[in-house]
């Protein structure tokens, strides 16, 4: 939750932005409704999907790397075509 420094100003720490960022249902339900009791197939439920979010965020890192070599790829095709036929004349 944000907090007021000595010169009067808010300040958010680095992991609440993180949790903010990665959740913001749970960040929600921690800093604002104070949310402390958890049923266990919530729990279960919630590293469930945890889960399954790494796991898409994972396979879309991993293809937009790929995506970057093959455009990379491509431009290299591209110049050396036009270097082989001679120029851009």
């Amino acid at each position: 939750m944000a907090r007021k420094n000595e010169d009067g100003r808010f300040t958010i720490s680095a992991g609440e932005i993180g949790a903010y960022t990665v959740c913001p249902e749970a960040w929600r339900l921690k800093a604002i409704k104070k949310a402390r009791s958890i049923r266990a197939e919530s729990v279960v439920t919630g590293q469930k999907l945890h889960k399954e979010w790494v796991t898409k965020f994972e396979e879309a890192a991993y293809l937009k790397h790929r995506v970057r070599l093959v455009l990379a790829l491509l431009l290299v095709a591209a110049l050396i075509y036009i270097l082989l036929r001679g120029g851009l004349s």
